[in-house]
This record gives structure tokens, C-alpha cells and sequence, in this order.
């Protein structure tokens, strides 16, 4: 479901990219999971937390972390505030 938006390797599409360190709502685990628990529905991302359990969107939060620094081919430009270091 990720990947309609985020692309098959994170690069992007209709949502952001994700493996670079620019970040819209902030980075990190927890920052992550919130994203992912309430969605972003003005920008068209449903809320997953009906869906997954708690467990499960951290786990898809430690994925998205995972993909950090991957550099897919032909990534979205970056979106949001530039994190240094993370």
C-alpha cells in the first residue's frame, strides 16, 4: 500500500520520497509511526492505525528509517525540513 505513493524503493511519486533527510513531519522512529498511525489526510494518506496494530506501525516506521541513505533511481525531489545527520 506504501508504494502506490512512495514508490516500490521509497523514491517517491504522489508522496514523498523517503530515503533521503529531508522530512515533512519530522523524522525519527516515533515522529514516523504518528505519520503512519493518523495519516496525513489533507494531503491524501489515510490513517493506518484501524489497520495495523501498534506493533506493526512501528515496525513500518523501522522499515522507513531502514531505507535511509538507499538512493533509489530517479527519486522525487526533496519535501519538507532537512535533518542533518539522521
Amino acid at each position: 500500500n506504501c508504494a502506490a505513493c512512495h514508490g516500490a524503493m521509497g523514491e517517491g511519486g504522489i508522496g514523498p520520497n523517503l530515503p533521503d533527510n529531508y522530512w515533512i513531519h519530522g523524522n525519527g522512529i516515533n515522529n514516523i509511526a504518528k505519520t503512519i498511525a493518523l495519516g496525513v489526510p489533507e494531503k491524501g494518506m489515510i490513517s493506518w492505525k484501524a489497520t495495523f496494530k501498534s506493533n506493526d506501525i512501528l515496525a513500518l516506521a523501522s522499515y522507513v528509517m531502514s531505507l535511509h541513505g538507499t538512493n533509489p533511481p530517479n527519486p522525487k525531489a526533496p519535501q519538507g525540513d532537512l535533518y542533518e545527520g539522521k
